[in-house]
């Protein structure tokens, strides 16, 4: 559930420089679905309930969210599968709670609200104790904690000054992240190790979702070919990257990127395809729609990596 997007765009924010991988980084493997293994994922989550898997650690922890009830009465709690167990937990108060990445120390981060018009705040939460995650300079505004490194590094989004904006706390110091013209708002949504903090970004209200890196400073776009819009999910501590791509005829299809090769990552049999984690191991979680179903798989994609 994504928090309110704003129109106004701020210029406070001096950005290093801004590269293109679009034209580079081209090169599309010929027969990439059969250079992945792929198996159903099946959640045994409580009965009545539904389990929406957001990321998984190096550790093979799998972080995501648990909806239950419908209409007005659906709530959402987070969730963390682990060792075989399964556990979930809400931010204390908060009506709905999202968790969005865990890293390899156990530290979940994701966001959370108290009502339905409440706006949604970050969190952080560790051997269960819960924190809530502030901007600096900006300690009342609406935000999302999308993605955690194993130093403790955080990146999402915020809500400051009119405009939707990225952010990356390190070691409690703000770089507010907005990509060159994005009026439409910055929307990071993981960080590597490295600090390499990938999302999307809209030029104005309307646009689509484009695809963005950011390292050091530079903005660098993503762009597989053929894609219309492009949501990278996750980038791995060794730098590759997965997400899903839309193409012209609207079909939504998995991708990997990998030192400046491009790999289409489709399921047998599937109609469209959505991918949402990826680990240093390249092991992937997404979801395939067939002519009947959606189906939650994991995969194993090293030869496209």
């Amino acid at each position: 559930m994504p928090i309110c997007r704003k129109t106004l765009f701020t210029t406070t924010v001096a950005l290093i420089s801004i590269v293109s991988l679009s034209a580079v980084l081209s090169a599309q493997d010929g027969s990439p679905s059969g250079k992945c293994g792929f198996q159903k994922l099946t959640i045994n989550s409580p009965a009545g309930t539904t389990a929406s898997p957001t990321t998984l650690n190096d550790n093979g922890a799998m972080v995501g969210f648990l909806g239950s009830g419908s209409g007005p009465e659906f709530t959402v709690k987070g969730f963390l599968l682990s060792g075989g167990r399964f556990t979930s937990f809400r931010f204390p108060g908060s009506r709905d709670t999202f968790a969005w990445d865990i890293n390899n120390n156990g530290v979940i981060v994701g966001s959370f609200d108290t009502t339905l018009s409440s706006g949604q705040r970050a969190f952080m939460v560790h051997s269960g104790g819960f924190t809530e995650v502030k901007i600096p300079g900006f300690p009342n505004a609406p935000a999302s904690a999308r993605g955690v490194n194993d130093f403790g590094h955080i990146t999402g989004q915020f809500n400051g000054n009119g405009s939707s904006l990225g952010f990356l706390l390190r070691n409690g110091r703000l770089t507010i992240l907005s990509f060159p013209g994005a009026k439409g708002g910055t929307f990071p949504v993981s960080i590597n190790n490295q600090d390499v903090v990938v999302g999307t970004y809209h030029l104005t209200d309307d646009d689509i979702d484009r695809g963005f890196m950011w390292k050091n400073g530079v903005f660098t776009n993503i762009t597989p070919p053929g894609a219309g819009s492009t949501q990278p999910a996750k980038v791995n501590n060794l730098g590759d990257i997965a997400g899903t791509f839309i193409d012209s005829n609207i079909t939504a299809h998995g991708f990997a990127l990998d030192h400046g090769r491009f790999s289409t990552i489709d399921p047998p049999g599937s109609v469209s395809t959505r991918i949402v984690a990826l680990n240093k191991f390249d092991n992937i979680l997404g979801v395939f729609t067939t002519s009947s179903a959606n189906v939650l798989f994991k995969g194993f994609c090293s030869s496209l990596f």
